[in-house]
């Protein structure tokens, strides 16, 4: 079942350093990725095909770029969906 995380970086500039420790390549199960600043912080919605695939990625990626830049994120919100639309 796909889910929503919703998460927040407290800048911009931490956002755009993690993003860089990631890497571009897409993550494997990843439907959408998206960030927008909100009273200066970062808000990041993704939307995925399962938790699992969710998790891996924060385990396997998220987790090491986090800490390479040397700083700790919020756990994010996690809500299940029950109606998905693709084009």
């Amino acid at each position: 079942m796909a889910i929503v995380l919703t998460a927040t970086a407290p800048t911009r500039e931490l956002y755009d350093q993690v993003s860089g420790n990631i890497g571009a390549e897409i993550a494997p199960g990843l439907i959408v990725h998206t960030a927008s600043e909100v009273d200066g912080a970062v808000r990041i919605v993704d939307i995925w095909e399962s938790a699992d695939d969710a998790m891996a990625f924060a385990r396997d990626r998220l987790g090491p770029a986090i800490a390479a830049a040397g700083a700790e994120m919020s756990p994010p919100e996690i809500t299940e969906v029950f109606d998905l639309q693709r084009p």
